[in-house]
């Protein structure tokens, strides 16, 4: 009876953990084979398959001149330079350029740009139309530095503060040559398979979209600038493209993580006990992120809606999972990039081009024609524009356009959720504070007719 009464709480206690080991082991077998079929595919899944594979997406042409010059603009002597220099440093009581005003700090730009010639001169060369640039990176899952993602916006802000000088001085040709190397320094991040580094890269599309807004509007380009300025647009069509390397990206950063949960914590540990690996958890991993790495990118519409879906979709699962789910599949949520928010901010870069490619179309018509189009239709069957590309926002309705007293009215939104679509007139920036008004007015655009 003795013998009894002992074995009876291990019986209940053994069975449990032995169906939890079993449990575990098979799902060690499956994660090696499901990880050995995305390294057939030539996708990264750790380390230094991911090195490997950022090294052959990108250009290598120009790496040592692009990582020397970001080298510059990251060293000390740089910085103390630009300390009182708008909008690279912080100079008391700094007030934003407004073309047509007086500029307080027009002399002391002039001056900047000039003893940093040689630097702006080796910038254009090396960006203006180039595509994606291999910097240096040492892979250490998520723990990795990035040391030359920063320094990409201090080169496209330098490029800013250069591109407004030349709007002061009336230089159209130095206006076109600032705004196509902002695009390829955008470009330059197009194939890093790292999620904070295509964040950075729609960033700088969104300051270059601001600045094409203002030259389009001011008309400081020619036609032969339009059209070029709209090549370079095109090259920045396919969002699909950067959403996936992404995804890509943050599968193969992910994974170690399962393989030793201590890296979380300590960045140096190398080894693992079997506890410290979490298989069930890497596998709702692996299954998430190959839902997200699925998603059509052909149709921004459709994109939006199912990359929504799946993020909704994800926090009705874990609100939904019993307790032993949820500790199974602890660390996926952790590491789980934030679909949604990633969702909304290619959505709203992608809207933002295609609404430039539209007013580059619509000034090149008037440029041509003598007049405006009547509807955006008979804009893009004009051939002597050129092809646009997609130009459709999300929603079930084009963007939108009217004349009004000569002058040509183009507008989008600014997309919160896949179920907007494209108002019945602009929004109204002046009923707005001054934040929120700056922020949408990208959205609103007013053309004149050229001189």
């Amino acid at each position: 009876m003795a013998v009894l009464l002992i074995g009876v709480p291990i019986v209940l206690c053994g069975g449990p953990l032995t169906w939890w080991m079993a449990r575990r082991s098979n799902a060690f077998s499956t994660l090696h084979q499901r990880r050995d079929e995305i390294v057939a595919r030539g996708l990264p899944i750790d380390d230094q398959t991911m090195m490997e594979y950022r090294s052959a997406q990108m250009d290598h042409q120009r790496s040592e001149r692009w990582m020397k010059l970001l080298d510059q603009l990251e060293a000390a002597e740089f910085k103390t330079a630009c300390r009182e220099i708008p909008i690279l440093g912080t100079p008391e009581d700094e007030v934003a350029f407004v073309p047509g005003q007086p500029y307080p700090y027009d002399r002391q730009v002039q001056v900047f740009l000039a003893e940093h010639s040689d630097l702006l001169k080796e910038l254009h060369q090396i960006v203006e139309g180039s595509g994606a640039i291999w910097t240096k990176a040492d892979f250490d899952s998520f723990n990795t530095l990035l040391p030359y993602i920063q320094a990409t916006r201090t080169a496209v802000r330098l490029l800013s503060l250069e591109l407004e000088d030349a709007i002061r001085r009336d230089d159209h040709d130095q206006v076109f040559d600032s705004l196509v190397a902002m695009i390829g320094v955008a470009r330059s991040l197009e194939k890093e398979p790292v999620l904070v580094s295509q964040l950075v890269r729609i960033a700088i599309v969104g300051i270059t979209v601001q600045y094409s807004k203002q030259a389009i509007e001011l008309d400081l380009l020619d036609g032969e600038q339009l059209s070029a300025l709209l090549t370079q647009y095109r090259a920045l069509d396919d969002f699909g493209s950067g959403y996936r390397i992404a995804i890509i990206g943050e599968r193969a950063m992910s994974q170690p993580m399962f393989d030793n949960v201590q890296r979380l914590s300590d960045p140096r540990a190398t080894h693992s006990m079997n506890l410290n690996q979490r298989p069930l958890d890497a596998l709702a991993s692996l299954d998430y992120m190959q839902r997200a790495e699925s998603i059509p990118t052909d149709d921004l519409n459709s994109f939006y809606h199912e990359i929504v879906a799946l993020d909704a979709d994800f926090q009705a699962q874990r609100a939904e999972a019993n307790w032993l789910n949820q500790y199974e599949t602890l660390m996926t949520e952790l590491t789980a990039p934030a679909l949604a928010a990633y969702g909304n901010a290619i959505v709203r870069s992608t809207m933002s081009t295609r609404l430039v490619k539209l007013a580059i179309g619509l000034r090149l018509y008037e440029k041509r024609h003598g007049r405006w189009p009547d509807t955006l239709g008979q804009l893009s069957a004009d051939q002597s524009v050129g092809d646009l590309g997609p130009t459709e926002p999300v929603g079930h309705k084009p963007f939108g356009y009217r004349v009004t007293d000569g002058r040509a009215e183009l507008w989008g939104f600014r997309a919160e959720t896949p179920f907007e679509s494209t108002p019945e007139s602009p929004t109204d920036l002046t009923a707005l504070g001054e934040s929120e008004g700056e922020n949408l007015a990208v959205w609103n655009w007013l053309l004149e007719r050229s001189e």
